[in-house]
């Protein structure tokens, strides 16, 4: 009898222990998109997140509370990504990671910054983010940053002169890639012989290619996602388009595109927030986690997520609480060894950090060189 009233008390013990836990969780709003044109990017953004959820919980969580991420689809949408940050400050969140691309993240971002929730996203460049307050972070660099790198690229190791630009100027990622690389190219002495532009999710692009090759470039920079830079780097082949081809972080995953045409990549590089080949500590063991979880190497959107979430982790355990001011202050001092780069923060909330030029090698990204920040 008292052997079992000894096992009654226990269990009793253990599931008050467990209901203690289990309401002492800190909920963490999770805005991508899962499902939709851009859907790539927002799954390869929260398979990161997720295992730097998975990592830190392993070692106590955030001071000994559990991380629950609540995941939201914006299908890339600007409307649904309001719609999705309404409904996480609805369930309680103490912070948010996310949206994934431009426009979904510059349309929250006013809302984060009214409710001075702490917020970071991996990977929305556009310059005007950060803009939002004091509270919005992002752990990529800017697309003035990739695209003056681009240029500098074009100009010193591909000795070109003339350059041109293909762009969408309905799209804020895109206007922003080629407002800078134009700018850039000009100022190192390039001539920028054609600037076309045409909508993303065009079927035929053939017409302005063929104004581009009529103006025999020595470089052209594609500052569209990898779908439709994929499809461009198969049409420029038909108008007779012998240029490198150059893009910028959204061109992640295009060899998927082009699996039954990749020479069509040995000519081309973009730039990237990170490379599995990068040899420093911190990115290697984050690779060797990543491919335990998930069974492959990891790709740049993988890496920016996982460092996303690593700041704000981080951030809330130095912090010593949920409380909105002192996280968002403790991000504001993040000075981190990340899988992407040391990670610092300047004035405008952008991350100081290293950037990848990579190239092809049968269709592999591979990394060609690594750009650290001046000391």
């Amino acid at each position: 009898m008292k052997k079992t009233l000894a096992l009654v008390l226990a269990l009793v013990l253990a599931l008050g222990v467990s209901s203690v836990a289990l309401a002492d969780t800190i909920k963490i709003g999770g805005i991508a998109p899962l499902t939709g044109a851009v859907s790539a990017y927002g799954l390869l953004v929260k398979d990161g997140v997720d295992l730097a959820v998975d990592e830190f919980n392993a070692a106590g969580g955030l001071n000994g509370s559990q991380i629950e991420m609540v995941w939201m689809d914006d299908t890339g949408d600007a409307v649904e990504a309001t719609n999705a940050y309404n409904q996480l400050m609805s369930q309680g969140i103490a912070a948010l990671i996310g949206p994934v691309t431009t426009t979904p993240t510059l349309a929250v971002a006013s809302r984060a910054a009214a409710d001075n929730l702490p917020m970071i996203t991996a990977s929305a460049t556009a310059y005007a983010v950060t803009d939002a307050g004091k509270n919005v972070f992002r752990s990529c660099f800017l697309d003035p940053f990739q695209a003056e790198l681009m240029a500098q690229y074009a100009s010193e190791k591909l000795g070109a002169k003339k350059v041109a630009v293909l762009f969408d100027n309905t799209n804020d990622y895109s206007i922003g890639l080629s407002d800078a690389f134009q700018k850039k190219a000009k100022d190192l002495g390039m001539e920028v012989v054609a600037a076309e532009s045409a909508n993303s999710g065009d079927a035929d692009y053939t017409p302005q290619l063929t104004k581009i090759a009529e103006a025999a470039p020595d470089a052209v920079f594609v500052c569209y996602y990898y779908q439709d830079a994929a499809l461009m780097l198969r049409q420029a082949v038909d108008v007779g388009l012998d240029a490198t081809m150059m893009g910028a972080d959204g061109w992640t995953g295009i060899q998927d595109q082009l699996q039954d045409s990749l020479n069509l990549l040995d000519k081309a590089v973009y730039c990237d927030s990170f490379s599995a080949s990068d040899d420093s500590p911190v990115a290697q063991a984050f690779v060797k986690s990543f491919a335990a979880k998930y069974g492959k190497d990891p790709a740049g959107f993988n890496a920016l997520g996982y460092d996303a979430a690593k700041i704000m982790f981080s951030a809330f355990n130095a912090a010593g609480s949920a409380d909105k001011d002192a996280v968002i202050g403790k991000m504001k001092a993040t000075d981190l060894d990340c899988a992407t780069g040391h990670i610092t923060f300047n004035d405008h909330n952008d991350p100081i950090k290293s950037a990848f030029i990579m190239g092809f090698k049968d269709g592999v990204p591979t990394l060609v060189t690594r750009i650290d920040p001046a000391k």
